[in-house]
């Protein structure tokens, strides 16, 4: 049998070296784990190409740990800081096998225990035309490519980012030629889609690169057994922990119920975004009950915005905001039914209403 770990995006970086490193060895030891013969790197290993002769020999000491074959191709950003139309790759990064300056594909051919497999390395080429491709006949159970671009079928949205719509991917030609794998990397978030006998899937991300990449973070493991149809199943990767996001709404003393709530709901290995709305007497008193917050969290990282908080002053002195606000605390204060609204809500949607009505009435 033939069994690989599929992953991509990994975009390793000085910036988050511990991070992206710990990742790194964890992909490994699940490969192990899995008895996989191969690993495959679709791109994007690493975030720029400075890094790669920063961290060249801190992933080959973490790849050299793995008994079987390591594939790779080079994605955009190992492009990033070079010179167009400059080979991404000039360190040694053995272990590691991959296409070498003026080839276009690289042909590995691989066989264990009677199971024979192609694997056709892609390295990224923005406007590589996948559609004049010509395969020879299939004379092997199993072809696989290795890409890295955009699958327009599989990816709904193009834009804003202006990298997803780099290196357009067309599986037609793959498809003829009667493969059966296309491990594809570029999109962050994991997809998998069957055409025909065909399996076009992206892992994602097995780390959090960027805020807002939600969900667990994962690679894939395939396995090729004499039957002729691939297996596909998905790992998580524990050490990346997830994108966990937080909307919290403050009082107008500054109070934040829910935060110390949020605690519970994150780990160590997380990256936390808490967005605080509302209106406030006193901006400090939010400020200092944050950072307090901050300084504690046990995460990996913590961002607050504070953008849509606004203070009550402005809108307190409009003499109808201050009834409003005046007629609803007594109404607080005097509320003796079992089931209270809530009333910083009320407070809020009020002195908004108010503040909108008095600038259509200046204009």
């Amino acid at each position: 049998m033939i069994r690989f770990l599929h992953s991509a995006d990994l975009h390793l970086s000085q910036k988050e070296k511990d991070y992206s490193l710990s990742v790194l060895k964890e992909i490994v030891s699940i490969a192990s784990e899995e008895q996989c013969t191969h690993i495959l790197f679709c791109g994007d290993l690493f975030d720029r190409n400075n890094d790669i002769a920063a961290l060249k020999e801190d992933v080959k000491s973490i790849l050299k740990s793995f008994s079987g074959r390591i594939f790779y191709i080079p994605g955009n950003h190992e492009e990033l800081g070079l010179a167009e139309g400059t080979y991404p790759i000039s360190a040694d990064l053995s272990p590691m096998l991959y296409p070498q300056k003026g080839e276009n594909v690289k042909l590995w051919l691989e066989e264990s225990d009677g199971v024979s497999a192609e694997f056709f390395g892609f390295p990224f080429n923005r406007n590589l035309d996948y559609s004049n491709i010509q395969f020879k006949e299939k004379k092997v159970q199993y072809r696989i490519a290795l890409l890295h671009g955009t699958e327009t079928k599989m990816v709904e949205y193009l834009g804003p980012s202006p990298e997803e719509a780099d290196s357009i991917l067309d599986s037609g030609p793959f498809l003829e030629a009667k493969f059966d794998y296309l491990a594809l990397g570029h999109i962050h978030s994991k997809r998998s889609e069957v055409s025909g006998s065909l399996i076009k899937a992206y892992p994602g991300s097995p780390r959090i690169v960027s805020l807002g990449e939600s969900g667990v973070r994962t690679v894939n493991i395939v396995s090729l057994g004499k039957n002729g149809t691939p297996v596909l199943k998905e790992r998580a990767i524990v050490s990346a922990g997830e994108f966990k996001d937080f909307s919290l709404s403050v009082t107008l003393s500054g109070e934040i119920p829910e935060l110390e709530k949020t605690s519970s709901r994150f780990s160590q290995e997380d990256t936390v975004r808490i967005r605080v709305s509302g209106i406030v007497e006193d901006e400090h008193v939010v400020s200092e009950t944050l950072n307090r917050f901050s300084e504690s969290a046990r995460c990996r990282k913590i961002e607050i915005k504070t953008s849509d908080l606004k203070t009550s002053s402005a809108l307190i002195d409009n003499p109808v905001a201050k009834i409003f606000y005046e007629k609803l605390m007594e109404l607080q204060r005097n509320w003796s039914g079992a089931d209270a609204p809530d009333w910083n809500e009320i407070l809020v949607l009020g002195l908004e209403q108010i503040e909108e009505n008095a600038g259509k009435t200046e204009r």
